[in-house]
């Protein structure tokens, strides 16, 4: 039977070094991908997750009773993250525009001849997010690419169900807006720029 995260955390907590590599290979993958895509730069992706697994060795704050160990890992992700420009982050402002969602923009086409215009758009849509002002940026990700529900996004984040679903709904809504018009991506704020941190 597999052990639980729970079971793998205790016995970590024991020095048990195989049941952190174990933690590791589970949830590694999921903490640098959203490190990827909310920062853009790999170099930083990377360095978050490290330093997520070495705060999980070191603190042992967390309770099974708040939510599951994946979205702890992300929300230390997250604090992490913007830990690392928070004296240099801005918020751009965003307009209300009129568009589809987010999961009409992500529908795979079957052709074999869409595979060219698909890496564009998925190349378009990476900048997009990341020209989305932090706030609307980590909502997206948690929710539409990390499949959480509105109440571990809140969670996480810290703020109302309803803030969850407002950031989300104009996230979406200005991603659709951003991807309608090739070539009209807005210009990334001079927080989005971690590669040189």
């Amino acid at each position: 039977m597999t052990p639980t995260d729970t079971e793998l955390l205790q016995r970590m907590q024991c020095g048990d070094g195989a049941a952190f590599s174990t933690l590791y290979q589970r949830h590694q993958q999921r903490v640098f991908r959203f490190a990827m895509v909310y920062c853009g730069a790999e170099s930083t992706a990377a360095d978050v997750t490290q330093e997520v697994f070495m705060q999980l060795i070191d603190n042992h704050s967390y309770d099974p009773a708040q939510g599951d160990l994946r979205g702890y890992l992300l929300g230390m992700a997250r604090n992490l993250l913007r830990r690392h420009w928070r004296d240099a982050q801005r918020y751009a402002a965003l307009d209300d525009g009129e568009g589809g969602s987010l999961d009409e923009l992500l529908v795979e086409p079957l052709e074999p001849s869409h595979w060219v215009g698909r890496a564009q758009q998925h190349g378009a849509l990476r900048e997009a997010i990341l020209a989305l002002p932090a706030y609307y940026r980590e909502v997206t990700i948690l929710c539409e690419l990390e499949e959480l529900d509105y109440q571990e996004a809140a969670r996480i984040l810290e703020v109302p169900i309803g803030t969850v679903r407002s950031r989300l709904n104009r996230a979406r809504k200005a991603l659709a807006a951003a991807l309608a018009a090739p070539g009209m991506l807005p210009e990334r704020s001079e927080d989005y720029e971690l590669r040189a941190v």
